[in-house]
């Protein structure tokens, strides 16, 4: 792969692959997908540092880990895996994260995010939004499909500033009466 020096791109979805960046990658490499595969673990991603946008949906990960060093990493997607944390990914300049449909049963670590925009927490089994009261530059919010029961609950988000659209559709919460107010 080193010898496709100009490549920025890269879509190696749907294969069997199991491990992440098992190659020397080009320099210049922004975009990566290796959704569907067999990948367990996030490996190698720091050989490529200017890696603006991962995408790592359904796959077989456990754990955020191994991101640490890219500082150009723009956008985040491990929909679909087994992620029970967030994790290790402190100070990253990560606008979009997506995490839907993974073991997520709190909201941490997000504060870690200065420029973080988007979250995509649904499919999960979260019932607080402890946790998100930090992120100013939050504007989308999804957390459909998850346990959130109580209205008191929304005041970790009431007072976020750019936070323009949310959503908690199949939640508890849109039995209770008078929520949407």
């Amino acid at each position: 792969m080193g010898a496709i020096k100009h490549l920025l791109k890269l879509n190696a979805s749907n294969n069997e692959i199991k491990y992440t960046f098992d190659f020397l990658p080009p320099a210049n490499l922004e975009w990566v997908d290796y959704s569907g595969n067999k990948i367990v673990s996030i490996q190698a991603a720091h050989a490529n540092p200017y890696l603006k946008y991962l995408y790592l949906d359904n796959n077989n990960i456990s754990k955020i880990d191994g991101l640490g060093s890219n500082k150009s990493l723009r956008v985040l997607s491990l929909n679909g895996n087994q992620i029970e944390r967030i994790e290790n990914l402190a100070n990253l300049w990560i606008e979009e994260l997506f995490l839907s449909a993974n073991q997520l049963t709190n909201i941490e670590g997000l504060d870690m995010l200065p420029a973080l925009r988007t979250v995509d927490l649904s499919k999960n089994n979260i019932s607080k939004l402890r946790g998100l009261e930090q992120i100013e530059s939050l504007k989308f919010l999804n957390m459909s499909l998850n346990n959130v029961r109580k209205v008191n609950q929304l005041r970790y988000i009431e007072n976020l500033p750019l936070l323009t659209e949310v959503d908690f559709c199949v939640n508890p919460l849109q039995t209770v009466k008078f929520y949407r107010m």
